[in-house]
């Protein structure tokens, strides 16, 4: 099989030749290497790093993420032309950059903040402090932006049949609560219940509403709907998922799978609750599915999440970041033999995350010790 046929036949719970190894973000097996003094991505011309990722593409399946054009992103899913963006360079170490959104009631702004040798970026200021605020937000006059397809494109060239191509759509609720502190996302949806409800049935007919357009024409992708572990527990209480999450995603999942497309959640912590609802909503998989006990934020083990799913769901999971940072080889390879002996069938390895800034030699070293078990015990052959 190719790697596109296994990750799209494990996501559907059809046979496939091995069990799938994806590492995740991180691993660009499909782009050149990048200048060591790229801001953020320079740490990953060190050559250990290269090394690794040489050996990795011999054996890795991949599913790399495409966007056609900010329809689904986290300002309430607003036109995107209503925003505009610049970055400033802080020092030589840290940039921001600023999100500026005009409204009918006036300018909104956030600030997002980058540092160097990190691919990844920390809110500083949210557009939405205040009800008026979110009002203003609102009162943006929505239209479906026009669909563009070049990076789609020129991705299907490059990844081939390596992997599967991978559409983001972020979850409603984490559309709604990512454009303003999160503490005050957990207020108005005590205090606020009915308007909350009501805004991510606008998001939703939004979204829909692009992925109308997107789908416009066929594409070969997968999709991939993120974020709501703001809906388990601690954060949220185990009745929060069902109530603000399941009702909206499964909108989005009814269409996709319309259009054969399979749909994977995205969803950390504490999911042992949540994956009854992943099914309710109709989803194939679900990554990362976290341990209790290896430096996560879970509380199930991948036997466990077998007995909640059965045959319903497949599971991509899981060594958690922590734990390949800070184990040993022996033990990650250990936890490569009893992942698999869960059941080879609706399965894909993978990891919590993968590495945005540069990895240590430890964890380069457990990485090839995952990949080495994994094709040793379950008898996979390089690609």
């Amino acid at each position: 099989m190719t790697g596109k046929a296994r990750m799209r036949a494990a996501m559907l719970g059809e046979p496939v030749d091995r069990v799938p190894i994806w590492v995740r973000e991180g691993f660009d097996f499909h782009l050149p290497v990048p200048d060591a003094s790229h801001f953020s991505l320079g740490w990953r011309a060190n050559p250990e790093y290269v090394a690794l990722c040489a050996f990795a593409r011999d054996y890795c399946d991949m599913r790399v993420g495409w966007s056609p054009g900010g329809h689904f992103n986290r300002t309430l899913g607003i036109t995107p032309h209503a925003m505009t963006g610049k970055t400033e360079a802080l020092d030589e170490n840290r940039r921001r950059t600023y999100t500026t959104v005009q409204t009918p009631k006036g300018v909104l702004t956030g600030v997002r903040e980058s540092h160097r040798g990190t691919n990844t970026s920390w809110g500083v200021k949210y557009p939405v402090e205040t009800m008026a605020d979110l009002e203003a937000l609102r009162s943006v006059p929505f239209e479906v932006a026009p669909v563009c397809y070049e990076g789609y494109g020129r991705l299907y060239e490059q990844v081939g049949d390596r992997g599967v191509l991978c559409l983001g759509v972020s979850s409603p609720w984490v559309v709604l609560s990512t454009c303003m502190w999160f503490e005050q996302a957990l207020i108005w949806s005590v205090t606020e219940p009915n308007m909350v409800h009501e805004i991510l049935g606008e998001i939703t007919d939004r979204f829909l509403a692009c992925l109308e357009a997107v789908f416009a024409r066929p594409l070969d992708t997968v999709a991939n709907i993120g974020g709501a572990e703001q809906c388990t527990p601690p954060m949220m209480s185990p009745d929060a998922y069902a109530a603000f999450v399941t009702p909206y995603e499964s909108r989005i999942v009814a269409f996709l799978k319309q259009h054969n497309v399979p749909v994977n959640c995205h969803c950390h912590g504490r999911v042992s609750v949540a994956l009854r609802e992943m099914i309710a909503a109709g989803m194939d998989a679900t990554d990362p599915v976290e341990p209790p006990d290896l430096g996560g934020d879970g509380d199930v083990t991948m036997a466990q999440a077998r007995e909640i799913v059965g045959d319903r769901l497949t599971l991509c999971g899981n060594f958690q970041f922590e734990e390949l940072e800070r184990a040993t080889p022996e033990h990650i390879r250990a936890r490569v033999r009893e992942i698999i002996d869960t059941g080879k069938r609706r399965l894909v390895l993978t990891a919590s995350a993968g590495p945005t800034a540069a990895v240590s030699p430890g964890m380069i070293t457990n990485y090839r010790a995952w990949i080495e078990e994994a094709v040793e015990y379950g008898q996979l052959e390089a690609c």
